[in-house]
């Protein structure tokens, strides 16, 4: 027995499930744009093997009710119990079980390819038993029944959206022209107590003067990097932080500053900003990223955006009611905190 397990049922979870001392351990594999064919990174001397070869062969493997006469030799009993299953074979198994269209590793393709030959050995033995007569199997297969529907009509949307038009495109990009600005900035910062007692209070104050007058020196043409060295210098901190922040859109910076930066222009200086420091920032350059270098990931939210209105269409046409005394209430998770890159880097 084999220690891997494939879920072949429900194609959109096309992954492995690895045998653990501790259970059952899922990995899934990358999502990519749909395509005919099943994605799969090759493995050696993969192209030698035409679509008629065998990739699988169970010798030993009797169907149902057929079992090797008594007077057959051993080559024809060998023959008439084994199971082959060819190249074209296996990768329409494959494809038809991957709705979503999942890049496939030689392990996985390989994990496959073992649990498929253990599942055929088990069916053997299963059919022997009448369990695919039982009520238990046809519930069963009527619940996989269902989620392989849905996964083939998820997998659809998806193919279908999969290719927005330049049109759709261009008006995307139009329309969130701000959303692809991009300022560089350098930042200089001054750290700043709680201000809770008449002591700290005084000492915020002094970072805030300390802060302003960064300001006007940088203003007046001074490097943010040696202004900073100064501050840290002067407060007997032994380590400053960099300066240079790099190219940030409008989404890395705190809500309240967004207007503010991007409306400086090159070279300007911002207000003494109240963040876990006190900060400012200079604008070292300005440029808006080009529709063509943002069109894949255009692309991708145009798809995502109409697949969810179309899943949303879905299930707004049939809304459930659930017991919640036998169910237990709705659980909603709790949002993660929104926290910039740049609040992030802030000490």
């Amino acid at each position: 027995m084999t220690k891997f397990r494939i879920l072949l049922a429900g194609g959109g979870i096309l992954g492995c499930l690895i045998s653990t001392p501790h259970g059952w351990a899922q990995v899934a594999e990358t999502p990519v744009p749909s395509s005919k064919q099943v994605a799969s990174e090759p493995a050696p001397n993969q192209k030698q093997v035409t679509a008629s070869d065998a990739v699988i062969t169970i010798h030993g493997l009797c169907g149902p009710g057929k079992q090797p006469e008594p007077n057959e030799q051993p080559e024809a009993d060998e023959k008439s119990c084994t199971k082959v299953v060819t190249r074209g074979a296996f990768e329409t198994l494959v494809n038809s079980m991957n709705v979503t269209n999942k890049t496939l590793s030689p392990e996985t393709r390989r994990n496959l390819a073992e649990t498929y030959a253990e599942y055929l050995a088990l069916e053997r033995v299963a059919v022997q038993a009448k369990l695919d007569d039982t009520p238990q199997f046809a519930d069963i297969m009527r619940w996989w029944r269902l989620r392989a529907l849905a996964d083939m009509y998820r997998g659809g949307l998806q193919a279908q959206f999969a290719h927005p038009s330049p049109e759709e495109v261009h008006a995307y990009y139009t329309e969130r022209l701000p959303s692809y600005e991009r300022i560089r900035v350098e930042r200089v910062l001054v750290p700043r107590g709680q201000a809770k007692s008449d002591e700290e209070k005084e000492a915020d104050e002094k970072a805030l003067e300390m802060a302003q007058a960064a300001r006007e020196r940088v203003t007046k043409g001074e490097g943010p990097a040696e202004v900073q060295k100064d501050i840290y210098t002067q407060l007997k901190l032994v380590t400053a932080p960099v300066t240079d922040v790099g190219q940030v859109g409008r989404s890395n910076i705190p809500k309240e500053e967004v207007d503010e930066l991007f409306s400086l222009e090159v070279g300007q200086v911002s207000k003494v900003e109240k963040e876990g420091s006190y900060v400012i920032y200079k604008i070292k350059s300005k440029e808006t990223l080009s529709e063509e270098s943002q069109k894949e990931e255009i692309m991708r939210e145009i798809a995502q955006q109409k697949y969810s209105d179309a899943m949303r269409a879905v299930n707004e046409s049939a809304k459930p009611e659930f017991n919640d005394a036998y169910l237990g209430p709705h659980v909603v998770p709790a949002p993660l905190p929104h926290e910039s890159a740049m609040a992030r880097s802030h000490p």
